[in-house]
């Protein structure tokens, strides 16, 4: 990053010395430790490249401080797309977009990231139009209900193939377009998450059954990526997991004491840590009855098995930046991710660090944001007047 930028809520760390302070990940450096995670808002064009809403909501953001926005999910296949306005990351049309939003995001001293994905049998067939892939034929327990066309099928060789490919070069895609973190999306019960996890991936070959085989297209794409950005090195790589997928048979913390290190030892730099499938959809988004950070003891325990920033996410909410504070400062992760206390202020931050808490427009945590879940066709917040309903 520049250091030129500007540096909006990092000018006094005050009551929150910690969530406040600089980090290093990889070659890129952060003003604090506040995240925005990559949440799928459905505000792009169509086509999925970068409207005028999504530029607004990211700028916004970054004006407000926070230190790392990553942006997305953005897709790297075009089929089995679960929305009608997802971004885009699969086409170099998509590139000249991409690059506006995080010159955007970084002139206002922000760290612009991207996440990318592939929904896998967590998609939909009737808005793709497509039979949609995964490492094993088994439908989704939640989508297979809402969606009357849902056809699910297991994945070739040279499925694997393909898609091991459209997450590399959407990865190279992201570092031509300015991007200072790209985030593999490997959880929440997505396409990576399915081959991960033995919940979902019953396969009998070389991605199938031991833990080593289960992880081998998510090392593989990230030695893909390695080897593909070797040119862009101000780019850091990134991996999002469910730490806990709170399912019958699916991973728990400890397994990532064998899976982390392999992530690592393929190029991951910094890794994020989440929970939840679709079928424990109140781990992806916790409701307030959870109460405060009800993951963080599965980000602590995953912790012990990384060298790399290890960031936290899931209900990170409080007054200011109370809770972020007291979890850096006793080691439990190094970063905070907040989407819906951010989506409610997105100058929650630096309103924090100038002792201004009294004015945050606060979250009041009902959950109305999750259009996924409400049948809407897009994220509202039931506080932030521009992005109520109707607006």
């Amino acid at each position: 990053m520049n250091n030129g930028q500007k540096s909006a809520g990092n000018g006094n760390r005050g009551n929150y010395p910690h969530a406040l302070s600089k980090i290093e990940i990889g070659p890129v450096s952060l003003r604090n430790r506040v995240v925005f995670p990559a949440w799928q808002l459905n505000y792009a064009n169509t086509d999925g490249t970068v409207s005028d809403k999504l530029m607004k909501f990211y700028t916004d953001l970054a004006k407000g401080g926070c230190g790392l926005i990553f942006t997305g999910a953005a897709v790297v296949t075009a089929d089995g797309i679960p929305f009608d306005r997802v971004m885009h990351v699969d086409t170099d049309d998509h590139i000249p977009g991409l690059a506006k939003l995080f010159t955007s995001i970084k002139e206002q001293g922000a760290a612009a990231g991207i996440q990318i994905v592939h929904y896998g049998r967590q998609s939909s067939s009737a808005v793709s139009g497509d039979v949609l892939r995964a490492p094993s034929a088994i439908p989704c327990p939640v989508m297979s209900q809402y969606d009357p066309e849902y056809k699910v099928r297991e994945m070739t060789m040279e499925d694997i193939d393909e898609i091991r490919e459209a997450f590399i070069a959407a990865a190279l895609r992201a570092a031509k377009a300015g991007a200072d973190i790209v985030e593999v999306h490997a959880c929440h019960g997505y396409l990576l998450n399915e081959f991960l996890s033995p919940y979902s991936n019953k396969r009998t070959d070389a991605y199938g059954g031991s833990v080593e085989n289960r992880a081998r297209l998510i090392v593989e794409i990230l030695e893909g990526i390695g080897e593909r950005l070797k040119n862009y090195n101000s780019t850091t790589v990134g991996v999002r997991v469910s730490g806990d997928e709170f399912v019958d048979g699916g991973l728990k913390p400890g397994d990532f004491k064998e899976i982390v290190p392999m992530f690592e030892k393929a190029g991951m730099q910094m890794l994020n840590v989440s929970a939840g499938v679709y079928e424990s959809m109140e781990r992806i988004v916790p409701p307030k009855k959870l109460g405060p950070a009800p993951h963080i003891d599965v980000a602590a325990e995953i912790k012990q098995f990384t060298t790399v920033p290890v960031c936290a996410v899931g209900s990170i909410i409080s007054p200011g930046l109370q809770v972020a504070e007291s979890i850096v400062a006793e080691g439990k992760a190094d970063l905070c991710a907040l989407g819906r206390a951010q989506m409610a202020d997105p100058e929650m931050v630096k309103k924090s660090a100038e002792g201004r808490e009294p004015e945050i427009r606060q979250c009041i945590h009902d959950n109305a944001c999750t259009f996924w879940t409400t049948g809407d066709p897009e994220v509202y917040c039931s506080v932030n007047p521009d992005y109520k309903k109707g607006k």
